[in-house]
């Protein structure tokens, strides 16, 4: 087998002194072997060895020891120093020095972080799909449908059979995996015209399955089948019944009365656009109350969520969740699914009316209606993808707003549930 060539003129010394100079110069210093977990690098566990022509890097921590020889230097810049190396039985293949502390150097190493859960995924598909065939698994972004590279998404086929499955990294967002497993789902569906795709497969690391599982328990279950599975630092997969998640992080404070917010400045438009929703809150619906009106009523434990959320009441008795959102948001749907949940929880153990909210008013029992609330232009394409999904049993209502809302509320359209715009 031939000799792997150097790539450049350097010798093994001054190839040496290069990387030593680029270890000099990193704030936060790693090695990267595609494919591989990320590998910090400090002064007692990194070293370089000099033998005549040979250049041998060697990097180790309490789990892993690499050794590879150096046959020169691809590419340098502050943030990366690409080396090519001789792999077992004289292969090249590609190592990298990085600098976390830069941010090109910080957003290779999130890629190779995102590839290797990729693989850990695999893994978990390939001992809960024995049988099917994994026809594709991705933790590349995709613009255009809104895919996520943070969340790797699989397609798998048996037959004329399919399912869809997501995964939530370590660190990811474990709610969040359930709005991206959604337009995957639908975007397989569009795609696969020959294969039923039963249904979405999530995993999620184990203990922070309950958002996710509290979400799955309100969506249709005719549309598509769902299955929720947690998954250990071990890689150990168990089945999650989302049933078995009842226990919210909510909680009902005493009433001070429905005081509004004073917006901060155009600066804030999400609260400008909730004192204009609180003014003129009939213009959104007729049969709504002018007040009283509160605001983050039940309060999460997670604090805020980035979107604004209000709690109001029909003349007829009937709560409704408003969700206000001024730009664009992918997980609007959802996060008012979140708070719809949390406000139906303390409406069934009638709360409201024992802690002092809407006093004076016999609320009905029935669930609560969700009013999402945006500037027309402004509702995430993905909405009604997501709306899809939805429970029957859930009333939904987009509500779009002139583009002038500032200076007004107008309402441009009304949408029930996931009836696409005229």
């Amino acid at each position: 087998m031939p000799r792997v060539p150097r790539v450049e003129g350097r010798s093994a010394e001054e190839t040496r002194l290069a990387i030593e100079a680029f270890l000099k110069n990193s704030r936060q210093p790693a090695l990267l072997e595609p494919g591989e977990e990320l590998l910090a690098i400090g002064s007692d566990n990194f070293s370089l060895d000099v033998r005549g022509e040979r250049l041998t890097l060697q990097a180790w921590d309490r789990t892993r020891n690499l050794a590879r020889r150096v046959t020169g230097i691809k590419q340098s810049t502050p943030a990366r120093l690409e080396m090519v190396v001789e792999r077992f039985a004289r292969r090249e293949g590609t190592v990298f020095l990085v600098d976390l502390g830069r941010r090109a150097g910080s957003d290779l190493g999130r890629r190779s972080e995102r590839l290797v859960f990729r693989e850990r995924f695999r893994l978990f598909l390939r001992r809960q799909f024995p049988e099917w065939n994994l026809a594709e698994l991705s933790a590349e972004p995709n613009l255009q449908f809104s895919l996520s590279p943070a969340f790797p998404r699989a397609f798998l086929k048996h037959g004329q059979h399919g399912w869809a499955a997501i995964a939530c990294p370590p660190e990811g967002d474990a709610a969040a995996v359930v709005s991206f497993g959604l337009i995957w789902l639908s975007y397989l569906r569009a795609r696969e015209r020959r294969v039923t795709v039963e249904g979405l497969a999530l995993y999620v690391p184990g203990g922070r399955e309950q958002a996710a599982a509290l979400r799955l328990l309100c969506l249709n279950g005719t549309a598509a089948r769902f299955e929720l599975f947690a998954y250990t630092e071990q890689d150990f997969i168990v089945g999650v019944d989302p049933r078995d998640h009842g226990n919210l992080d909510t909680r009902l404070e005493p009433s001070k009365g429905p005081e509004p917010r004073v917006p901060r400045g155009p600066e804030f438009p999400e609260a400008l656009l909730e004192a204009r929703v609180r003014a003129e809150i009939e213009t959104l619906d007729a049969d709504l109350r002018h007040e009283p009106v509160y605001g983050q009523v039940p309060a999460f434990a997670g604090g805020d969520r980035g979107i604004l959320d209000l709690l109001a009441v029909d003349r007829a008795g009937r709560l409704a969740v408003v969700e206000l959102k001024a730009s664009a948001d992918l997980h609007l749907p959802l996060q008012a699914l979140d708070y719809w949940i949390r406000v139906k929880w303390h409406l069934d153990r009638g709360e409201f009316g024992a802690y002092g909210y809407f006093p004076g008013i016999e609320l009905r029992p029935e669930p609560p209606r969700i009013l999402l609330v945006s500037p027309c232009l402004e509702f995430h394409p993905s909405s009604e993808i997501i709306l899809q999904y939805y429970s029957p049993a859930i009333d939904v209502e987009r509500i779009g707003l002139a583009v002038e809302w500032r200076k007004g509320l107008q309402v441009m359209f009304r949408l029930l549930g996931a009836e696409p715009p005229r």
